[in-house]
């Protein structure tokens, strides 16, 4: 299975071989985005964007290995993002990855509805604890947001490839296990934990969150592991951690939705973008409830070898290729 995956992504990276030419209509693009492949991307955003093996990385991988074509030359006809520039083969995929996101945002809003809702009720009534997790959820969400919105392009034309996700899954697996072993046992919180936060700790882990900008890293891991290395416990630092990726993925999926102007209706069709998106908050909503339970329990080892298994397999194709 593996090597039929990446021979298709081998495959795909050819597009002098792949029939395109140096355009291609809005059409094709669209009958690219078929139900069958919008169930795939749907379920695998959904049941990795909270699990801390990284969801861009494994979408990248999946749409190397769904054969989605993700050429950087072939522009899409006629077709100008709100800045007037030609859009590429290369953004649409891209993009597309950051937008089912949506879908697992949707799944916090539910699975998180009374904690919002309470912090909502509180932020009105000026109530000292909500304003200061208000206040943390935004410290902890600035540092990435600046570096992500200085570097994007940079970001999405070096980094977003089989290679760096291999390795940074491989790397990220190994800091896991160094810091299940160094960073203290979790420990039984008193009272609630999420709105003690101060904002020297949700700096901290906003300084972690920096390093998810890399794909295969993962921003659950490096918020899970930012709490951890600030203090909180496991159940503390990966509520935290959606509370943070609800700010986080709404401004990243919102900036591109914003950015592709018109050529967003252009490019995606409706029926099969709506269907990821429902996909993805079914499984991430299934997603997120398991995981707070299980990493309080168990830790992140499981996910450390899940990750080393990956990366190592997928480096190792490619050096044999």
């Amino acid at each position: 299975m593996l090597r039929l995956a990446f021979g298709l992504w081998l495959l795909s990276s050819l597009p002098l071989f792949a029939g395109y030419g140096p355009t291609v209509s809005p059409e094709q693009i669209r009958q690219e985005f078929t139900y069958s492949r919008a169930v795939v991307t749907g379920t695998v955003e959904g049941v990795t964007e909270y699990l801390p093996v990284s969801s861009t990385g494994h979408m990248i991988i999946a749409d190397r290995a769904l054969g989605v074509p993700a050429f950087p030359d072939v522009v899409v006809e006629g077709v100008t993002d709100r800045k007037g520039r030609a859009v590429s083969m290369e953004r649409v995929a891209d993009d597309y990855i950051v937008i089912i996101q949506l879908g697992a945002i949707l799944a916090v809003f539910v699975a998180f509805y009374d904690r919002l809702r309470d912090l909502v009720k509180g932020l009105f009534r000026g109530d000292k604890a909500s304003v200061g997790l208000a206040v943390a959820i935004v410290v902890a969400f600035l540092p990435a947001a600046l570096l992500g919105f200085l570097f994007k392009d940079a970001i999405t034309s070096y980094l977003f490839s089989v290679e760096v996700v291999a390795a940074a899954l491989l790397v990220g697996g190994l800091v896991i296990l160094v810091a299940e072993q160094a960073l203290p046992k979790a420990r039984s919180a008193e009272g609630d934990e999420i709105v003690s936060i101060g904002w020297r700790t949700a700096l901290t882990i906003g300084l972690c969150q920096c390093f998810a900008l890399i794909p295969g890293t993962s921003r659950s891991l490096a918020t899970i592991l930012g709490g951890r290395v600030a203090g909180l416990s496991h159940a503390a630092s990966t509520e935290f951690s959606f509370l943070v990726g609800l700010l986080t993925l709404s401004a990243a999926s919102v900036y591109k939705m914003w950015s592709l102007g018109p050529a967003l209706t252009q490019v995606y069709p409706a029926g099969p973008a709506g269907v990821g998106l429902l996909v993805a908050a079914v499984t991430a909503f299934v997603s997120v409830k398991w995981l707070v339970g299980y990493v309080s329990r168990h830790g992140l080892g499981v996910f450390a070898w899940y990750r080393i298994a990956l990366g190592g397999a997928i480096l190792a194709f490619l050096a044999l290729s």
